[in-house]
Order: C-alpha cells, then sequence, then structure tokens
C-alpha cells in the first residue's frame, strides 16, 4: 500500500499521463482552446513532479556506486539529460499552458536533447568498464556532498573542465528559457546558431575524455613478471671475496692465497 503513494507506480502514473496529453496536444485532438491550455497546464505540473521525484530518488540521477541510497553521489551526465528534458518539454507545455498554440520541436531541440543523451550514455560506459576492473573510484570512497558539489567533482575534487560544462549548459538552458518566454507570438522555438552547439557538444566531450582518465591514480599497480628460463652468470669481487652467480642459485666464494698477497702488494 505505501508504494501506491511513495514507491515508482505513482512516477509511472505521471509518466503515463504526460505522455498521453501532450500526443493528444501534439495530434489535435482537443479542438477546445479552453480544454487545450487545462491539459497542457496538467502535463506541465506532472512534468515539474517527476523532475523533483527524480532529483530526491536514490538512483535515477546518481553515480554507480558502492555508497548506499542518499550517499550515492550525483552524476553530471545524468543530471545534464535531465537539465535539457525539463526545459524543452517544460517550455512546450508552458507555451500551450500560456497561449493555446502548438510549437514543433526544431533541430535545435533535438540537437540538445541529443547531446545529453550521448553524454549519458558514454558517461555510463565509463562507469560500468570502470566499476567491472579493480579500478578504485571515487564514487564509492566518497559519499555525496549534494548535488552541486558532487556533478563538479572529481576524484581530485572540484574540477576545471566539469565547471565549464556546467557553466555552458546553465546559461545557455537559462537563456533558453528566457527567449521562449520573452515572446510567445514568435510561434518557434529559438534556433541556436552551430556554433553554439558545437561549443556545447565540445564542453561534454571534453567532460567524457577527462572522465574516462579518472580514477586511474586507484587501479592496482601491475606487477612485472619474472622470466625463469633465463640463465645469468656474473662474477662479483668485493672485499676479497669472489662470487659465481649462475642461474640455478648456487653461490660459490673463494679466497686464495695468491689473491691475498697480491693485495697486500
Amino acid at each position: 500500500m505505501k508504494n501506491i503513494f511513495t514507491g515508482k507506480i505513482p512516477v509511472l502514473v505521471a509518466v503515463i499521463l504526460m505522455l498521453v496529453f501532450g500526443i493528444l496536444l501534439a495530434s489535435g485532438k482537443i479542438e477546445n482552446e479552453r480544454a487545450q491550455k487545462i491539459v497542457a497546464w496538467v502535463g506541465l505540473g506532472l512534468l515539474v513532479v517527476g523532475s523533483i521525484y527524480l532529483l530526491w530518488d536514490q538512483n535515477a540521477l546518481r553515480d554507480i556506486s558502492d555508497q548506499k541510497g542518499e550517499n550515492k553521489p550525483y552524476s553530471y551526465a545524468r543530471v545534464q539529460m535531465w537539465w535539457w528534458t525539463l526545459i524543452i518539454l517544460g517550455t512546450w507545455f508552458g507555451v500551450y499552458a500560456a497561449k493555446g498554440v502548438y510549437w514543433e520541436m526544431n533541430s535545435t531541440c533535438l540537437v540538445l536533447l541529443g547531446i545529453s543523451a550521448a553524454t549519458t550514455v558514454s558517461g555510463r560506459m565509463v562507469d560500468t568498464r570502470q566499476d567491472s576492473s579493480n579500478t578504485t573510484r571515487h564514487q564509492d570512497l566518497h559519499a555525496s556532498q549534494g548535488i552541486i558539489m558532487d556533478i563538479l567533482s572529481d576524484e581530485h575534487g572540484l574540477s576545471i573542465h566539469r565547471f565549464q560544462a556546467f557553466v555552458f549548459n546553465v546559461a545557455y538552458g537559462l537563456s533558453f528559457v528566457v527567449t521562449v518566454f520573452s515572446d510567445l507570438n514568435k510561434g518557434s522555438f529559438p534556433e541556436y546558431s552551430s556554433t553554439i552547439l558545437a561549443l556545447l557538444g565540445t564542453s561534454s566531450g571534453t567532460y567524457l575524455a577527462m572522465k574516462m582518465s579518472e580514477n586511474k591514480d586507484g587501479q592496482e599497480p601491475v606487477q612485472p613478471v619474472q622470466n625463469t628460463s633465463t640463465t645469468t652468470t656474473g662474477n662479483t669481487t668485493a672485499n676479497n671475496v669472489t662470487t659465481t652467480t649462475t642461474g640455478d642459485g648456487l653461490t660459490d666464494a673463494n679466497t686464495t692465497d695468491q689473491q691475498n698477497a697480491d693485495i697486500k702488494n
């Protein structure tokens, strides 16, 4: 009974209803403008509630980790995907709720969602590979310090490449929202130039490249392999002792009278 109110069931119901409302709005099945706005407001509310629930969930936006529950650190890649999904779907429902009109998703929306999805998939692959190896991961050693500190930190603490990616995504995400609602009569979503999209893609690529090199300091050192088939013979003279070493580990030490005489001379 508890799961009906606090478990996964309400999230699934919210997602299904949001999809249904979105399909109805996009297909034009609801012709009455008032009904369209009501459906859009409900869809927007479900999206916001579902997004907040994902933040509270102990797995959805968090790294693969040996830490338990809320101690698992947040994943930058997953939070980025959550961020752009919330912004793009939120503005889409918001425009419909405010104006009762339908805006088609443009190429900018698709590229932004594609960048975040590719970053999440690639980050998950890196995490899975490190988790299945003998690598000691900072995600396993350190508990969550909060969403901001988690997504900005690697095994050495706060990192500049994560900070760069974070700033770009926050700045352009907020710019997207402001641009949409500053002119609801425009009729279309913002069109970002190829330079801006390349900038966001590069910041995500840099994050992934640096993520692949994370946790290297925690790997177990590889022991050198000794070749027992090689036989080495050497002569060493020290303190009037002649030592002969062979591959079978035997040592022969001899001191002769002639050697002592030579040393005295």
